[in-house]
């Protein structure tokens, strides 16, 4: 009977406690399920509407897909991931622009190999195409009277890559830069000599009735391979792969009458000396080596800055941890080598980079 009691002395006790839950509630733990309830109302209204959905429109579909057809005489293309590839080509490209070195060369190759896939899609496309059964009428070069239509020309082709040098030379600056400065002004002077030809051709028109066409076009190989061929030696000059240097050391030629022999003058050195300081830091490939010196606190010091870089400019802008400049050296073009006296620094960590390249960049900790 003891047991019988007290079991249902502890069934009235949960009835009894979950009827003073019910009576007085916890708020706190009710508020807590209020973002739980709000996420099962989300996901029950878009069970609804993917079920309004599926069961929207018509009951009865066809068995399979009715393959598209084009009316006879439309070339509709095909879809193809060619612009896609060309895109990420181009990212790659700019990302190599601000890390430069290999990661510029890679940019460059993948655009290529992006554009020749695509460049080969068009031509696939291009020979599916079917002839027309129609004979189409013979092509006219001449406008009607009264309309002036100008001819074909590769001239805003070559600006464009003149233009695409000179953008290039603005990043590496030196021999690049001058390189397409001058391909650009080739291909704007072509391009007003075609103006003004076409020019004269209308004022001609004016007098006699009839206007002249200009004579077609034929694709520039020859300026396009100059061009090329000057673009390469600037890429190489820009390096520093030419001109090579030579060190060798002429022979000794005896003198006269058993005089000794006249030693060959010293090649000079192409690297520049190096000044002593308190830090020593190299500009080369586009970067900084080291990355990361350390100086000691209380006390200016100076920086022994190399620029190994033949025909570019470099400098190095201390920067505080709130982006301000609190030292900016001198540009120095390599290759050459200068001191740079930075006045006393709080200890902490300063970013420096290089004003004329942006992923050029190192840190010096004040200790």
């Amino acid at each position: 009977m003891d047991v019988i009691a007290q079991r249902l002395q502890d069934i009235w006790s949960s009835i009894v406690d979950l009827t003073s839950r019910l009576v007085i509630p916890d708020w706190g733990a009710l508020i807590a399920l209020i973002p739980v309830l709000i996420a099962g109302l989300v996901a029950l209204f878009l069970l609804v509407t993917i079920r309004r959905w599926a069961t929207a429109g018509p009951r009865r579909m066809r068995p399979a897909r009715v393959p598209p057809k084009p009316p006879a005489g439309v070339h509709p293309p095909a879809p193809s991931f060619a612009p896609i590839f060309a895109a990420l080509g181009a990212g790659l490209t700019f990302l190599g622009l601000v890390l430069g070195g290999w990661a510029l060369v890679l940019g460059l190759a993948a655009l290529v190999l992006t554009l020749l896939y695509w460049l080969r899609e068009a031509m696939r496309d291009y020979g599916h195409v079917e002839p027309s059964a129609t004979t189409l009428p013979a092509v006219v070069h001449e406008p009607p009277p009264g309309v002036h239509v100008p001819g074909p020309s590769f001239r805003p082709i070559l600006v464009a890559g003149a233009a695409s040098v000179v953008f290039f030379g603005l990043v590496f600056g030196g021999w690049l830069l001058l390189t397409g400065i001058v391909l650009l002004i080739a291909a704007l002077l072509g391009w007003l000599r075609d103006a003004r030809r076409e020019y004269l051709y209308t004022v001609e028109a004016d007098r006699t009735g009839h206007l002249r066409a200009g004579p077609d076009p034929r694709f520039p190989t020859g300026s396009v391979t100059v061009a090329g061929l000057i673009v390469v030696l600037a890429v190489l000059v820009q390096a520093g792969i030419l001109p090579p240097s030579t060190t060798s050391a002429g022979s000794a030629s005896p003198g006269p009458s058993g005089a000794p022999g006249a030693s060959a003058a010293p090649a000079p050195s192409a690297a520049p000396s190096v000044p002593a300081g308190d830090v020593t830091i190299t500009a080369k490939g586009f970067a900084f080596s080291p990355t990361d010196a350390s100086v000691a606190s209380g006390a200016a010091f100076t920086i022994a800055f190399v620029n190994d870089d033949a025909g570019v400019p470099h400098d190095i802008v201390i920067h505080d941890a709130s982006g301000a400049s609190v030292f900016s050296g001198e540009p120095l073009t390599g290759s050459a080598a200068t001191i740079y006296q930075v006045p006393s620094l709080p200890p902490g960590t300063y970013p420096f980079v290089c004003s004329f390249h942006a992923n050029m960049t190192g840190t010096i900790t004040v200790k």
